[in-house]
């Protein structure tokens, strides 16, 4: 059962775009809600900023553009959420609040960033589309790296992605969803994701990400993998030339919390803003040998110090490298390039992506 009161501001746009936070995601969410909004500046849709807890929203911001929903969820308890919190299945339950209010919701992860503006080119392709489609996705990373020639031991994760695949299912990334509210509702797509989250709780290897794929399957339309360009080995050297829509900080490289070649050109973004806006929060950005250093891989002491030393030398190494270099100057080792204006990743840019930098 969901309850949720809307306490700032109306409705004045046919779409919005939306995020779904606790108070720990809060003050990314509104960063990039300011990012929006200043890379945007005639607001072409309403932006709302769900959260249980509106009091924890500074009072600077509540007579802003955005429009602050105070939601609580109930029933949904005994899902898995891992690193995550109960608010990463919330975004499931927008074309429901928001039924008769919007016609797209765009709904972002607070650890997206927003490279350049996006809505007029996002909603001329959402148009494009069957109109009969509820959700829009992009691929997931992994599916970069299934088809490029990096190679690595398998892992748990690669094995859950490609049972998907024995459905003629593209796996996708649940961190920017585009939804046809009318169409989501009509369908009951939410009752669907939950019954099978709620059913299938002990094998959602990614959480809301798994029920939503293994609900709907191959009835998910395909977004281009530049409105979601998920950062990391396979994609972090093309961002500057491919200069996708939205960037994603997946897994720990977060830029507000790893120090690291993903994150460094972003930090400062973020240090400004926290400081401006959240003085109280202590920003504590370190690399990932410190960070092991606080939380050890292994229980044995002597494992864990020979494979962190070790890592730390690769580490150290692979950014002298790319500090050296450049990120457009590296060569695309893996082969990701050519990959990228295909199925299922149909980066929409002007660049020659095929042409070495």
């Amino acid at each position: 059962m969901q309850r949720f009161l809307d306490k700032a501001g109306k409705a004045e746009h046919d779409n919005t775009l939306a995020f779904c936070v606790d108070e720990n995601y809060l003050p990314y969410a509104l960063f990039v809600a300011e990012q929006f909004i200043t890379l945007h500046p005639e607001l072409p849709c309403d932006i709302c900023i769900c959260l249980p807890n509106i009091s924890k929203v500074p009072e600077k911001f509540l007579n802003t553009k955005i429009r602050f929903i105070e939601l609580h969820i109930e029933g949904i308890e005994s899902l898995p959420v891992g690193k995550l919190s109960l608010a990463a299945y919330h975004r499931l339950f927008l074309p429901q609040i928001f039924e008769d209010i919007y016609q797209y919701i765009i709904y972002l992860d607070a650890d997206t960033y927003i490279n350049k503006p996006f809505y007029n080119d996002l909603i001329t392709y959402v148009n494009s589309l069957e109109s009969s489609f509820s959700v829009a996705a992009a691929a997931d990373i992994v599916e970069l790296k299934f088809r490029s020639t990096f190679k690595q031991k398998p892992k748990t994760v690669d094995n859950y992605v490609k049972s998907y695949h024995a459905h003629g299912h593209i796996y996708r990334n649940s961190g920017v969803l585009v939804f046809n509210t009318k169409k989501y509702v009509e369908e009951d797509i939410l009752s669907k994701v939950f019954n099978y989250a709620i059913e299938n709780a002990d094998s959602l290897q990614c959480h809301d990400q798994s029920a939503l794929n293994r609900a709907l399957l191959k009835d998910i339309a395909l977004l281009p993998f530049d409105y979601n360009w998920q950062i990391n080995k396979l994609t972090y050297k093309l961002t500057d030339t491919i200069e996708p829509y939205i960037i994603h900080f997946i897994s720990n490289n977060k830029p507000w919390r790893t120090d690291n070649k993903y994150t460094y050109k972003y930090q400062v973004f973020y240090k400004d803003f926290l400081l401006a806006n959240f003085p109280d929060i202590t920003i504590n950005i370190l690399n990932t040998f410190d960070q092991r250093r606080q939380s050890p891989k292994y229980d044995n002491p002597t494992k864990e110090f020979i494979s962190r030393e070790w890592q730390h030398i690769k580490i150290n190494l692979s950014e002298k490298i790319f500090k050296i270099s450049g990120s457009e100057k590296v060569t695309d080792k893996y082969n990701v390039r050519p990959l990228l204006s295909e199925a299922p990743f149909l980066v929409s840019t002007g660049h020659d992506l095929n042409k070495e930098h």
